[in-house]
């Protein structure tokens, strides 16, 4: 009697499962080092620019996150994001999301019975960003193996470390939001280049999970902060034109995303504002900087659209591309009209409605500038921002091209997938990823808060392409060639920013510099910045606390510091909610001496901070307006202030009155 060989007996096929768990097991563990590195340089990025000397924060809006913690600990409001001790008495009610407070308000609850609760706070700004940003590393790797396959993933790894600007959303200290929509976009990201990369094999439920897991995303950015508008709209638009390329399965796969999309947003809704405000339709309720009906009526867009197209599809007597197009346009405006109808004071964007110096103020914020402004006062800046969004976009394109003559892209390095004359599965992922990568360019010509997002996309290009490399590496080719090709693709994306900057600085500022040279002697003066923790010593003196919190007018950059060091309140900080504080706060240095003496008076300051520089000022001096800041920063104080006894360069000046013996 002969017995069958079974498979599971075939000794070549046990060696290859062996060979194979090897290989998975020790991929496994360079990841895990790769991910424990990106802990490490997240620690290491603490004191990288701090705002405050010995600090973790790098800006004003690390600190007011921190604040709002606190606050939500101290009153337990879930829906309570005013700050009081901004522009009091009515305070500043925050554009933010509670979804970012979770993990710090866990790790301060958690630790404040042995820390105290400053310590406790501190090391939820320290620990919580790292851990966002090794979620970022595992996103990144996953989002990346639809282009690289899983063999692949090692270099996808080491790419994350290489992305400088996104990774710096995550350095420790770094607990705004936008690594968040980074970690988000990164996973939207992944999903969307799954649903193409596997159409023409997925299953509908995989097909529905992907789709629907683009949306959760969406919604979850929504919530967050309208930094998220740009990736739904750009997962909106990789999904129609899969629509345009497939018919109803594309169409099929956006109605998906927009019932995820629509569905969260709703049950986001009670979280995010009061229910009371919803139905009364209270401002906040169609506010359009942070989560309200006008998130809800962007989803609903896209879901509408979605139906549309569907209902086309059923319809057309000839559905092909250029009828699919024509649909598109017929369905997207109506719908356009009917969400500007609803919400027309949103056409403006989210700064509209302020008066035109607090929008001149608000937008001179780095990171509300242009490309297009970078490009004409620092062109080494911009190139640093631009290049290597350029250099995927052109990675792309390239693929892309050879697909068209018939070459196979060939970018995973796990295996070939072209056995076949058959369509190359890759090309829909590359179309998709090209298309992200061609929004996330033109972002920045709006506002370089797109910047992180428009090299997040190019990375997962430079991934495939890293990994595309990789996979030529034979035993047989010398170690020199086999170290190029592992390390040489992270290398150059890494230093690509910072040489395309220096190149553009030599070739192009050289020529400037005598003009930069005189316009810093004429703009800049006295270079040397407050003190802050010596300015925050004297007014946390008893003679300045005694009678309780005293209301400061102090440059604007300066409220959210002066927030987190004394217990005294602050007229200003640079945010557009803040509008009555910041115009009061202009009036108050950059007007002549009568309208500040007014000012003073009308508000209750208690006491103006003069530091030795103030980059708001070098903007008015352009203006050539008569700065009362400058006659006080010169050392003249009129007969109504009084200069307080302090030993740094900064001037503390009071009304001629006693403010301590008045409060």
């Amino acid at each position: 009697m002969t017995l069958a060989l079974r498979q599971d007996d075939d000794p070549l096929l046990k060696e290859n499962e062996i060979q194979g768990a090897i290989r998975n097991r020790s991929q496994t563990l360079l990841l895990l080092m790769l991910a424990g590195l990106m802990l490490a340089l997240c620690l290491w990025r603490a004191d990288a620019g701090p705002i405050i000397d010995g600090l973790p924060f790098k800006d004003s809006d690390d600190i007011m996150r921190l604040l709002q913690v606190q606050r939500w600990l101290e009153t337990g409001d879930w829906l309570d994001l005013s700050q009081p001790r901004l522009n009091p008495p009515t305070g500043v009610v925050m554009h933010w999301s509670r979804l970012p407070d979770l993990p710090l308000a866990a790790v301060i609850w958690l630790s404040e019975p042995l820390l105290g609760a400053e310590h406790a706070a501190l090391l939820a700004a320290w620990l919580v960003p790292p851990l966002l940003g090794v979620a970022f590393f595992a996103a990144f790797v996953w989002a990346a193996v639809p282009l690289t396959g899983r063999a692949g993933r090692p270099y996808a790894g080491l790419m994350v470390l290489a992305l400088s600007i996104p990774s710096a959303a995550f350095a420790a200290g770094r607990i705004d939001h936008h690594g968040w929509q980074l970690l988000l976009a990164t996973l939207g990201a992944g999903a969307l280049l799954r649903l193409q990369v596997n159409s023409l094999r997925m299953s509908g439920s995989t097909r529905t999970l992907l789709a629907g897991g683009v949306g959760l995303a969406g919604a979850l950015g929504l919530w967050i902060g309208a930094e998220a508008i740009p990736p739904v709209a750009f997962a909106a638009a990789v999904l129609a034109l899969g629509w345009l390329r497939h018919g109803h399965r594309g169409a099929l796969a956006m109605f998906w995303y927009g019932l995820a999309l629509s569905l969260a947003s709703l049950l986001i809704l009670p979280l995010a504002l009061p229910l009371q405000s919803l139905w009364s339709l209270a401002p906040a309720a169609s506010a359009c900087d942070a989560f309200s009906w006008v998130s809800l009526g962007l989803a609903a867009t896209v879901l509408l659209f979605a139906l549309g197209a569907l209902l086309a599809e059923r319809r057309l007597p000839a559905a092909n591309p250029l009828s699919r197009a024509t649909a598109v346009i017929l369905i997207a405006l109506p719908l356009l009209g009917l969400l500007y109808t609803l919400f027309p004071h949103c056409a403006g964007g989210p700064y509209s409605g302020l008066t035109p110096t607090v929008e001149q103020l608000i937008t001179r914020i780095s990171e509300a500038q242009s490309l297009s402004i970078l490009l004409q006062t620092r062109p080494a800046t911009a190139a640093q921002y631009a290049v290597l969004p350029l250099f995927g976009w052109l990675l792309c394109a390239t693929w892309l091209m050879r697909a068209a003559v018939g070459r196979p892209l060939n970018l995973r390095s796990a295996r070939r997938l072209r056995l076949d004359p058959g369509p190359d599965l890759l090309q829909e992922p590359i179309l998709a990823l090209m298309l992200l990568i061609t929004g996330g360019l033109l972002l920045q010509f709006w506002q370089l808060r797109g910047s992180a997002l428009a090299h997040l996309y190019a990375g997962l290009a430079c991934a495939a392409w890293a990994a595309a490399v990789g996979a030529r590496i034979r035993p047989s080719q010398p170690l020199s060639l086999r170290l190029l090709r592992r390390a040489g693709p992270v290398v150059l994306v890494g230093l690509l920013p910072i040489l395309s900057g220096l190149a553009v600085s030599q070739t192009v500022e050289m020529a400037q510099t005598a003009i930069k040279n005189q316009a810093k002697g004429l703009e800049s003066g006295d270079q040397a910045d407050c003190d802050l923790l010596a300015v925050a010593e004297r007014l946390n003196q008893p003679d300045l606390i005694a009678n309780g919190p005293l209301l400061i007018a102090a440059p604007i950059n300066l409220g959210a510091p002066l927030l987190w060091l004394t217990p005294h309140d602050v007229l200003s900080a640079p945010y557009h909610r803040n509008a009555q504080g910041i115009e009061d706060a202009q009036q108050s240095f950059f007007a002549d001496a009568a309208k500040a003496r007014a000012l003073v008076e009308q508000r209750g300051i208690d006491l103006m901070l003069i530091c030795p520089h103030d980059p708001v000022a070098t903007h008015e001096r352009r203006d050539a307006v008569t700065l009362f800041y400058d006659q006080l920063r010169a050392g003249d104080t009129p007969d109504w202030l009084t200069a307080l006894p302090f030993a740094g360069e900064a001037r503390l000046l009071v009304p001629q009155a006693d403010v301590t013996t008045q409060r």
